[in-house]
């Protein structure tokens, strides 16, 4: 009869001991379910945000934003770089240098030393008016717009005629940061017809 009891008491502990390892299998497997599914939503969720001065949302994520938000970085570099005087020069270009990655920023910096240097000497102010913005591929925008620009000579102010011109920026959105590759005016084709 103790023999009985012994086997009886071996039996419920073998499976109580399959219950508690089918049990741990299951947990382990809905663990690694939820810690992928976690993990999907993280990177791909979407944000909408309406930056201050704007009245367009845009939507992003980790590693991409929308064509609006590519739109809106773009306008702000433009205006950053573009509508300036001789006392808000230095600031505007030190924002528009935070959001260029080291590898490309001497490049830009010596292109924006000189306009910098340009725009103090002669007192000139620039206002820019976009007139069309593009996207010609993903992070590469196209900025048409007029170029209204008055110098200062004491308390003479000249008023220079508008230039209408075409600049080429070239971003990218990682890890939710706006990077800023290259800022560049593309130079008017001229046909000469003999």
């Amino acid at each position: 009869m103790e023999y009985n009891i012994k086997g009886a008491r071996d039996r419920y502990i073998r499976l109580a001991f399959l219950g508690l390892t089918s049990l741990s299998a299951v947990l382990a497997a809905s663990n690694v379910i939820t810690g992928s599914l976690a993990w999907h939503f993280y990177s791909t969720q979407k944000t909408i945000t309406t930056p201050m001065g704007f009245n367009r949302p845009f939507t992003s994520d980790a590693t991409s934003a929308d064509a609006t938000a590519m739109n809106l970085f773009a306008t702000s570099f433009a205006h950053w770089r573009l509508s300036v005087s001789p006392e808000t020069i230095d600031g505007l270009q030190k924002n528009l240098l935070a959001y260029v990655p080291p590898a490309n920023r001497d490049v830009l910096k010596k292109v924006l030393d000189v306009e910098a240097d340009r725009i103090k000497k002669g007192g000139i102010t620039s206002r820019l008016e976009i007139r069309e913005l593009r996207e010609i591929e993903p992070g590469l925008m196209e900025v048409k717009g007029i170029l209204s620009s008055s110098t200062t000579n004491g308390s003479i102010t000249t008023t220079l005629p508008p230039v209408e011109s075409t600049w080429r920026i070239r971003m990218s959105y990682e890890g939710g940061m706006i990077s800023l590759l290259d800022f560049s005016e593309m130079m008017p084709v001229t046909t000469t017809n003999q």
